[in-house]
């Protein structure tokens, strides 16, 4: 018993106790029973802590858990607490208390007007969606362990957001700009015009305009403030506009344009003529200058375009060209030409423009002295010297008339035919048959005679009537000469003294218009024009013949297509201004038709220079007789 109780090997198993202890480690052993207890002590307070600290972290680990999709405990915007609030949930709570931010308005004054800008049209609101979207953040970083930590913080600490402000500025701006846009005037400048033959000035008018960036970037500051009032007032600084020409400065450009357009006096030797004030205005325009000055300014081009049309006009004398005479049908001499005058328009344009700038500074002026040049003929008395023994009669014409009132008995005739008789038309030269004949005047011995008019002939409706014999004579010894044709047209209905459909009536009316017959010498030699006077009795003839060198070109025409007749009739009409039984014939009966000749011309080769088809549209007279009453 004392044996079993003592034994140094006693609760050792037998297996143990049996196997030999080295004699090095016999204290080693000795010791490590004697500290035993306190090392179990530590390692059971080392498990007790180790388990106390998983069931926190398991608790905190469960509290994140719990706030999955929640905002975490201590978490406001502004003091507002969105403690376990989902983010829905917290958008409606941010949205109701900050609903207010979008109640209100800005109001835009300027000019004597306002403008409000309700908050809610530029959609000022609190800036809902990121705050949520930060207070669901808070906490949410990190790897599990820091998020615990962070959870604890925040419960513990609190974690608060500042609100923010936001609304659509670009729609501001356009608001704004908007309204200054209203206020802005633009500037009219005053412009000057010529009416009746004077300078006037059409007012302008000041403009405005408003400043929109400083109210803009004001509002935009303003409405950003979170403790913004529910009205804000700006006000948009308006400044006047001058416009480009001010009215004081165009009546100063009309005086200056007036002192300008004063007659110009020109003077040569013993002639003198005038550029008339009214001939000025047309060379001024108005404009602006690189000084900034608005005035008149004069334009060289339409000076010198003016010059010609008027001043050169009056200055120039045609030179007349040399002619033939003739006997027996042959050319037997020349007649010498005459040079004419003309005007050196750009050298004389210079000299008025020295006036203009002596009248726009002030200093004195004289009368313009106008540069004569001398103008040859167009045919030379030397070249008609050239050809004189090559020119023979290449084409005439002869039309018959009754001598009666109607043609002034004949003086309406052979008057023009006598003025154009040794007309020269040089190469390619035009003629014209108003410009060839002389004035037509009473003085002269043109009477009245027969015309047209509203379609019945009036035997003394018109002074000169019935010199279309003449020009229609002259027509067709020219269309038959094989020349270029120009003017020409039929009489209002047929006179069967003409050749069919190439008849050429003309005419000048009161009331302005013209009618000519024309055509071109389109060759290189002149042509003599001859006209003859003829009287048989009481039977009149008009002769033009034509005088160059022979070309060899051969004219031909087509027989005339006449179509669309339209018979006339005849009547009988009563009167009390005939004596009784007297007959009177005032109107003869002529058909209506429609008829085409065709001209064509060969050179001498047989090529075809010039064809042309003349259409004439006759109208249908209906034929009178007066019968005495």
């Amino acid at each position: 018993m004392t044996d079993e109780l003592t034994s140094p090997l006693a609760g050792v198993p037998a297996d143990a106790a049996s196997r030999p202890i080295p004699v090095d480690d016999a204290s080693e052993a000795i010791d490590r029973r004697r500290h035993r207890p306190w090392a179990r002590f530590f390692v059971a307070f080392l498990i007790s802590m180790l388990l106390g600290l998983a069931a926190g972290a398991g608790a905190l680990y469960a509290y994140d858990r719990e706030y999955t999709g929640r905002v975490l405990p201590g978490v406001a915007v502004a003091g507002l607490d969105l403690s376990g609030l989902t983010p829905e949930q917290a958008t409606e709570q941010l949205e109701a208390a900050y609903a207010y931010l979008g109640q209100g308005k800005a109001i835009v004054a300027g000019g004597g007007f306002e403008m409000p800008i309700d908050y809610a049209k530029i959609g000022r609101r609190a800036d809902v969606e990121r705050m949520v979207t930060e207070a669901m953040a808070v906490g949410r970083s990190g790897n599990a362990v820091e998020r615990v930590i962070l959870d604890a913080r925040t419960a513990v600490r609190g974690y608060d957001i500042q609100p923010a402000v936001v609304f659509d500025e670009a729609r501001l701006a356009r608001y704004v700009q908007t309204y200054a846009a209203r206020l802005t005037i633009t500037p009219k400048s005053a412009i000057v015009v010529e009416r009746d033959g004077a300078f006037e000035v059409v007012p302008g008018s000041d403009g405005r305009v408003a400043d929109r960036i400083a109210p803009t970037e004001y509002l935009t500051a303003a409405l950003a403030d979170l403790d913004a009032p529910s009205e804000i007032r700006v006000d948009l600084e308006v400044a006047a506009v001058d416009p480009d020409v001010t009215n004081a400065e165009a009546s100063a450009a009309v005086t200056a344009a007036n002192t300008l357009a004063a007659d110009i006096p020109v003077v040569a030797g013993k002639e003198s003529w005038t550029i008339p004030t009214a001939v000025i205005h047309k060379w001024i325009t108005f404009s602006t200058g690189a000084d900034g000055t608005y005035g008149p300014v004069i334009s060289d081009e339409s000076m010198t375009a003016s010059l010609t049309s008027t001043l050169a006009e009056e200055v120039a004398i045609k030179g007349r060209n040399a002619s033939f005479s003739v006997s027996g049908g042959k050319i037997t001499g020349v007649v010498p030409g005459k040079d004419g005058r003309g005007l050196d328009v750009a050298q004389t344009a210079s000299r008025v423009s020295e006036v203009l700038k002596a009248r726009a500074t002030g200093a004195a002026e004289t009368p313009v002295e106008p540069v004569l040049i001398s103008t040859p003929p167009n045919l030379t008395t030397a070249e008609a010297q050239a050809v004189a023994g090559k020119m023979r009669k290449i084409s005439s014409w002869t039309t018959y008339f009754p001598i009666t009132e109607k043609n002034g008995f004949g003086n309406n005739i052979w008057i023009p035919a006598l003025d154009i008789d040794g007309y020269v038309v040089g190469p390619h030269e035009k003629f014209d048959f108003w410009g060839a004949v002389g004035p037509i005047t009473r003085a002269r011995g043109y009477r009245d005679g027969g015309a047209i008019i509203n379609g019945k002939t009036e035997p003394q409706g018109a002074l000169a009537g019935g010199i279309c014999s003449c020009s229609t004579t002259l027509f067709n010894a020219a269309l038959r000469a094989g020349f270029e044709m120009g003017a020409r047209r039929n009489h209002y209905y047929y006179i069967d003294r003409y050749p069919l459909g190439l008849d050429a009536t003309v005419f000048k009316s009161g009331s302005g218009s013209v009618q000519t017959m024309s055509w071109t010498n389109d060759t290189d030699y002149p042509v003599l024009i001859r006209g003859y006077k003829i009287r048989d009795g009481g039977r009149g003839y008009v002769r033009f013949e034509l005088y160059s060198v022979p070309n060899g070109r051969k004219v031909s025409f087509s027989r005339p297509i006449v179509k669309n007749v339209r018979p006339a009739t005849d009547t009988v009409q009563y009167t009390s201004t005939l004596a009784p039984g007297t007959r009177k014939r005032i109107e003869y009966p002529v058909d209506g038709k429609d008829v085409w000749v065709t001209r064509t011309v060969r050179d001498a080769s047989g090529k075809v220079i010039h064809q042309e088809t003349y259409y004439s549209h006759y109208a249908r007279i209906t034929g009178i007789t007066l019968v005495g009453r």
